[in-house]
């Protein structure tokens, strides 16, 4: 009973300490998040079987770590159900989003960025379940769109709803917030670390949320194995032994990078394009307009079916060298468009599966063109397909690190790092000025959620000889100075406090206008008060005192001035620090920093 007790008492103290509480709600997150997404993946498993297989015969290949074990019942293909079943699935998505929760239209990864800088991590309790459903419905139906933004909006719905639960403070909403996209994302794509990367990395297109790492890889973990244990451990893919062992290549995957970024731009363009320019200018109803995306689709998808849903099969087969440059460079362009159509009509999906496959296609293409012309450097072309998915994304989405993570956990292509590293990198340093996440923003500094954070570090780091004005004939008094003198040079002078010396010159006090006005302006003043009598300690700051500490004096003694002495001297006064001072400083150092990156 004792042993019970004290066992208790560690708990509750644990669960008090903000670490331990953090680490143990991030368990929880992740439990919760990777239950999700075994439920969303068989949802959505099912729909397709009974919509695309079952409805249309249309049996696409399957990557090698998902094999549903279903077989192609002979016969062609439904073209007329592929032709009609997106822009159903469409209407009935748009209907559910934009009835009941319109901020789960689109992608899902902007709604959580969003949602972490703008929203105090706060998601309405719906969102999570609207999404999952809109989402199943639309690419179980046949939309192009994938896995990762659906799964990350639920994900972050279930770790905000928690972190309100438990009542915790905003930063540590935001941090479950992440957590719980961390955890579905690395569960679904059996990509932990990668998981958990791809949420702090999204936030900024320069930046990382370091913070929310470890709770983010706490849940990423969990989730993983909840969900490995139902589906298996394998990776999505199954890849050749691809080896990097000639430094000459890298030329080659140099030249790789650049072409990722141009044609990222470009699906950039259009993708934001279609939404902007055609579905925003269509005078309808926005539950409709999923519909007529999902009719464009569908009229592609019906002359060309390996366009629709996720296409990881095709990647597969691009792994393992089944596919022509003609069929992949078709199967490119088609896929951007029809994303294009699935997702900036309002439908509901991710980006990331999409993105994975231009990248492989483009990746194929450009890895068999190479290797007609130089047959003895380019030792493996299907190695660019690999290395294409992890290239292109990092570029389109502005997330080199866990762009490569994610595809190499994805893959087990770790012998293909070193090439997808500067692939990766040289993508992302070409188009680094657009993205496939609109509220990304810039670095920590310009999300709202670190507003405070970042004016602290900004004060921080500079110093009062940056914001005072040198003054070389301020006014002093002695002890001992009648109030009547101290009454005329608050009347002569612009200052509104004055230092008080002793017979040694050094300070000893200050009289503040504001505290002694009501004695020295009431007509009556007695020549027996000096200025010993009104004086209150000295508050003083040096020019080598961050700014930071001068705020806290100007807020604990309500001065409006602080003079400035040379820490060498005291006795020496070398000027006045104001409040608009130190605001004008920090507001000059802001545009500084903006206009430097």
């Amino acid at each position: 009973m004792n042993l019970s007790s004290h066992f208790q008492r560690l708990v509750k103290k644990y669960i008090n300490h903000a670490t331990g509480r953090l680490f143990l709600i991030s368990v929880i997150v992740g439990i919760v998040s990777g239950v999700g997404a075994i439920l969303f993946f068989e949802a959505l498993g099912q729909l397709s079987h009974v919509v695309l297989q079952l409805g249309a015969n249309y049996f696409a290949p399957e990557p090698m770590g998902e094999m549903s074990g279903h077989t192609a019942a002979g016969g062609p293909i439904r073209w007329w159900i592929l032709l009609i079943a997106p822009a159903l699935g469409g209407l009935i998505s748009g209907f559910l989003v934009f009835t009941w929760a319109p901020e789960a239209e689109g992608h899902g990864t902007d709604a959580m960025i969003e949602a972490f800088h703008h929203k105090r991590g706060l998601i309405r309790k719906r969102v999570p379940i609207i999404k999952a459903i809109a989402s199943i419905i639309t690419i179980g139906t046949g939309g192009s769109a994938g896995r990762e933004g659906p799964i990350a909006q639920i994900g972050a719905g279930f770790g905000s709803y928690i972190a309100n639960v438990f009542k915790l403070s905003d930063e540590e909403r935001r941090f479950l917030l992440l957590a719980g996209a961390a955890g579905g994302i690395g569960a679904i794509f059996r990509s932990p670390l990668g998981g958990a990367l791809f949420v702090v990395e999204v936030l900024y297109k320069r930046d990382f949320e370091e913070r929310a790492l470890v709770p983010a890889l706490i849940s990423a973990i969990v989730a993983y194995s909840i969900f490995a244990s139902r589906f298996g451990w394998g990776h999505l893919f199954k890849t050749p032994l691809y080896t990097f062992s000639n430094p000459v290549e890298l030329v080659f995957y140099g030249v790789f990078g650049v072409l990722c970024a141009g044609i990222g731009v470009f699906y950039i363009k259009i993708f934001y394009g279609l939404r902007d320019r055609l579905f925003h200018r269509i005078a309808l109803p926005p539950q409709l307009k999923p519909a007529i995306g999902g009719l464009f689709v569908g009229i592609i998808g019906a002359a060309a079916p390996f366009v629709l849903a996720s296409g990881y099969g095709y990647l597969q087969q691009a792994m393992n060298g089944e596919l022509t440059i003609h069929f992949m460079m078709i199967a490119m362009f088609l896929k951007i468009l029809t994303t294009s159509f699935t997702i900036s009509s309002g439908g509901s999906g991710g980006v990331f599966a999409p993105s994975l496959f231009i990248g492989g296609m483009l990746g194929g293409v450009f890895g068999q063109t190479c290797a007609m012309f130089f047959p003895d450097l380019i030792s493996n072309p299907t190695a660019f397909v690999l290395v294409g998915m992890g290239a292109f994304f990092a570029g389109a989405a502005n997330v080199p690190i866990s762009s490569m993570i994610m595809v190499s956990e994805m893959t087990g292509g770790y012998y293909l790092l070193v090439p997808m590293m500067l692939s990766s990198s040289t993508a992302y340093l070409a188009t680094s000025r657009t993205t496939l996440y609109e509220k990304q923003v810039n670095r920590i500094a310009d999300s709202p959620a670190h507003l405070g954070d970042f004016t602290v570090d900004v004060l921080d780091s500079m110093i009062v000889e940056h914001a005072f004005h040198p003054i070389d004939n301020i006014p002093t008094v002695r002890q001992n100075t009648p109030l009547s003198k101290v009454q005329m040079l608050f009347s002569e002078r612009s200052e509104n406090f004055i230092p008080v010396l002793d017979k040694s010159d050094f300070i000893v006090g200050i009289i503040s206008l504001r505290n002694a006005k009501s004695l020295l302006f009431d007509g009556h003043v007695d020549e027996l008060f000096i200025a010993q009598d009104l004086m209150t300690p000295p508050v003083t700051v040096t020019p080598a005192e961050n700014l930071k500490s001068a705020l806290k004096k100007f807020i604990k003694y309500n001065y409006s001035q602080i003079p400035v002495v040379d820490y060498r001297d005291e006795r020496k006064i070398l000027g006045l620090v104001t409040q608009e001072d130190v605001i004008q400083a920090y507001n000059n150092e802001i545009k500084k920093r903006k206009f430097s990156f």
